[in-house]
């Protein structure tokens, strides 16, 4: 069985989300409180043993119907010349304030040794590591990022910034507008679900203004940074 790694970075309900996913993977295993995603990416790479690995953002409620058992075959073929293994499988999560779904906050399949290789990224860090990118439609869990305004607000502008940049490789701009409004307009009655809209839409001002400019983008992954700005708009 695959290793499967849980990424968390001060979420308040880690400990918890956790536990239920042992239930699932009583092997899984924690890279915890390292400062940056792109470190904390490569920190869990380090950590596991196995060619390719799940990882699971600590807000994730994994789905009953959800295992981990799907493993890419090194001989078969995604596309003409390009093997399972050297792909990055991204599967669907349920969002509880607008409830979307899509691969936002959903479990990621990575290949070990390319994430351990990358020097650098650009900005979203599944599409951006030179793999190939491939969605799966199964949902494997509820991204619970609304547990208190400040992670409701943060985790809505760094999505919304990403979909109004257009940085995501290869990204459909169709369903990215979609998105857009409905992660803009939706949900105002869910818990945090005024926080979760004021980040999107401050959010997508960001992403548009600093298309062009990465390195300022970048910021959406400077946590400091995020809180600041949060600081600041409420």
């Amino acid at each position: 069985m695959l290793d499967v790694i849980q990424i968390s970075y001060h979420e308040p309900y880690a400990d918890d989300n956790f536990e239920l996913l042992q239930l699932f993977a009583p092997h899984a295993k924690r890279v915890q409180g390292v400062e940056g995603i792109f470190n904390a990416h490569k920190a869990a790479a380090e950590l596991a043993e196995t060619r390719n690995f799940y990882v699971i953002d600590a807000d994730a409620i994994i789905d009953e119907k959800f295992d981990f058992n799907f493993t890419p075959g090194p001989s078969k073929e995604q596309w003409p010349g390009v093997y399972e293994t050297e792909c990055v499988f991204v599967w669907r999560s349920q969002n509880p304030v607008n409830d979307l779904l899509y691969g936002y906050g959903g479990a990621k399949l990575f290949p070990r040794k390319a994430l351990i290789e990358a020097k650098d990224w650009n900005v979203d860090m599944t599409t951006s590591i030179g793999c190939p990118f491939v969605p799966k439609f199964q949902v494997s869990n509820i991204t619970a990022f609304n547990t208190d305004p400040f992670n409701a607000w943060r985790s809505a502008f760094r999505e919304c910034a990403k979909l109004a940049s257009s940085i995501i490789e290869n990204g459909d701009n169709t369903d990215n507008e979609y998105r857009l409004k409905v992660w803009q307009t939706k949900g105002a009655n869910r818990l945090n679900g005024e926080y979760a809209i004021l980040g999107a839409k401050q959010g997508a001002d960001f992403g548009r203004a600093y298309s062009k400019k990465p390195k300022t983008l970048n910021l959406i992954n400077d946590f400091e940074w995020l809180k600041e700005t949060f600081d600041a708009a409420t």
